[in-house]
């Protein structure tokens, strides 16, 4: 049985041999047959990163770079339209309240608020 064994096991590795180089040679052209074709997309599979995307590089995100450089100030804003000057109107009558206004970093008004205070 050994001796079988010993007969068999060259036989059978030139075997899968040859088989994986006829794969490897044939198994790549375009109209192979399909039991020398099939372990081209395994191997493949196996050998690359099957879960990477392609290669092609990705569009950068224009509006995700727009606002990054809006908020870093790298980009020259349109000049504030002026505020009013005068006394801020309040609904409350005889309101002595205060008016806070918050403004960015780049020193644009962001909003206005009014603190009202009843006499």
């Amino acid at each position: 049985m050994d001796e079988l064994r010993a007969f068999l096991l060259p036989i059978w590795v030139a075997a899968l041999t040859l088989y994986a180089t006829a794969c490897a040679v044939v198994g790549a052209e375009p109209g192979a047959p399909w039991w020398l074709r099939w372990p081209l997309p395994v191997w493949n599979a196996i050998a690359h990163d099957w879960r990477r995307t392609p290669s092609t590089p990705k569009r950068p995100d224009y509006v995700r770079i727009a606002r990054l450089e809006r908020e870093l100030g790298m980009v020259e804003q349109a000049p504030e339209r002026p505020i009013r000057h005068g006394r801020t109107v309040c609904l409350t009558k005889n309101c002595d309240g205060d008016t806070v206004e918050i403004r960015t970093w780049q020193g644009t008004l962001a909003t206005r608020t009014h603190h009202c205070e009843a006499p």
